[in-house]
């Protein structure tokens, strides 16, 4: 039958994830301004992403492999830091999507080797690859209750969390924080840059966000008796988001991605400054409640019919989770002593979740990195894997998005062969559930296959203990209420055995 009235249930929904890895294969020469390698520490390959276009089905990546190789220099047993950006262009067919969508790209390497052909020259292989995932705002249409007419119908009230919008806005941060009261920045070792939400808020079509960029420097400020000095800086930003669909009401999964960064130094007498240029980009998906009156069963007192019914998987609930927690190592030199660390930090951090008696489990690793000088005033590295676990008491559901964050890490030196580590550990993450019923979707009508009348003027019918009168009603082709009225009954369910009269 024509449906003139349609329910339109708006949900989450991931379109399309895809990943790409482009390979990185360099051979360079050290600048006239980098001295000689003694010793190489650590190399590592970072992906950056510039810019993502979509056009005629084709979604084009343009960014920068930044490879960065710290080593101890073969004349003052210093530590070094030389750069090499290797740029790259890859273009991935993604299908057709709605309006309303949002595109993630996660740049993640997966390995990087490096060898000295000679104390200036250098052969880097190494991937990197790219997660594309593309989510939009899916529609499910399905008739109203009163779109069927002349039918007796049953009728189930449910809520649910709707989709309002799903968004996102890329934006760029330039800082100049000044380091007057620090010494001379003579060479950057490394930096390191985070960027994290710290509030957000939606109201009138816009979403508030508050949150930080967190740089940390380990840099040189004598090149020739290789004194080191660390620089922590927090940057923050307020960016609103345009957001048709948010308001006061809305619950929102907000996150937020590094696309990417770059530092950039000057000691001029009279200006010392690092300059900070960060590209963030911010995806929204915002939820709201909804009470709806879904149609799960019909039928005809006077024709023979057939019902479609359709699967519903609506969102039932939604619930942001924030958790901090604190977990310790050790991390032993082996047969380096513990003289003087110039650095301890984390590189990287990942987290996924496990379903433990019902409740969500967080499980994670974090890169944990140590720069430190030994007995006889060499730099030397170490790299250590931390495991994690954190069982909470919420209950399990889909996490649609997780970000975990190592917020510090703190030290002491526990012998001269050990470090002790204190580590805060932050995750974000958005949970939702899913409730599934069927409703009717649509219902066909035999007019020629006329519902034959009783000549009897009633019926008696022996019903068993937990019979439901609307299926009684529906053998029978009679109204409900009949039942309930000429019954003196007022439960839905029969509660024990009963012989119930029943009229056409």
């Amino acid at each position: 039958m024509e449906i003139e009235n349609n329910i339109k249930i708006c949900g989450r929904d991931n379109l399309f994830t895809q990943a790409i890895e482009e390979p990185v294969d360099i051979d360079f020469t050290l600048p006239d301004y980098c001295p000689d390698i003694e010793k190489i520490l650590k190399c590592t390959l970072t992906p950056q992403i510039f810019s993502r276009n979509v056009s005629g089905g084709v979604l084009e990546i343009e960014g920068v492999s930044v490879i960065s190789v710290m080593y101890v220099d073969s004349v003052r047993k210093t530590l070094r830091t030389s750069k090499q950006v290797v740029p790259f262009n890859r273009t991935m067919n993604i299908k057709e999507f709605p309006e309303s969508h949002f595109i993630n790209t996660t740049a993640t390497t997966e390995y990087v080797n490096c060898r000295a052909l000679s104390p200036r020259r250098l052969v880097i292989k190494g991937s990197f690859s790219i997660k594309v995932e593309i989510v939009a705002k899916s529609v499910t249409m399905v008739p109203m209750s009163d779109s069927f007419s002349d039918f007796q119908k049953r009728c189930i009230r449910k809520n649910y969390m709707d989709v309002t919008a799903v968004t996102e806005e890329t934006f760029n941060i330039n800082e100049s924080i000044s380091v007057q009261n620090k010494p001379d920045i003579e060479s950057v070792i490394k930096s390191v840059i985070k960027v994290n939400i710290n509030e957000q808020k939606s109201i009138d079509d816009k979403i508030m966000v508050k949150g930080e960029v967190n740089l940390r420097l380990l840099y040189l400020s004598d090149l020739y008796s290789g004194e080191t000095q660390c620089l922590d800086y927090m940057v923050p930003f307020n960016q609103i988001i345009s957001c048709v669909g948010a308001d006061s009401d809305t619950i929102n999964d907000v996150s937020c991605e590094l696309l990417s960064h770059d530092v950039n130094t000057s000691k001029e007498s009279d200006d010392k400054t690092v300059t900070l240029e960060a590209r963030v980009n911010i995806t929204a998906v915002c939820y709201k409640a909804r009470e709806q009156e879904f149609l799960s069963d019909a039928y005809s007192r006077d024709y023979m019919c057939d019902l479609k019914f359709k699967t519903l998987q609506p969102v039932s609930a939604v619930r942001p989770i924030k958790r901090n927690f604190i977990r310790k190592m050790d991390i032993s030199s082996n047969d380096k002593d513990f003289v003087k660390v110039l650095d301890v930090y984390n590189e990287n951090c990942s987290s996924t979740v496990r379903n433990d008696g019902g409740l969500i489990t967080f499980v994670g690793k974090a890169g944990i990195c140590v720069i430190a000088v030994d007995g006889e005033g060499m730099p030397f590295y170490i790299e250590r894997t931390m495991d994690f676990t954190d069982k909470t008491d919420e209950a399990f559901g889909d996490v649609v998005s997780i970000s975990p964050d190592i917020s510090s890490v703190s030290y002491r030196i526990k012998d001269e062969h050990t470090l002790e580590l204190r580590v805060e550990i932050s995750i974000t993450a958005f949970v939702t559930n899913n409730d599934t019923h069927s409703v009717v979707e649509d219902i066909v009508v035999y007019e020629d296959k006329k519902i034959e009348k009783n000549n009897s003027a009633l019926t008696l019918y022996f019903a068993d203990k937990g019979e439901a009168l609307w299926d009684i009603a529906k053998r029978y082709f009679t109204d409900e209420d009949f039942i309930r009225e000429d019954n003196d009954l007022s439960d839905d369910v029969l509660s024990e055995k009963e012989m119930l009269i029943i009229r056409r």
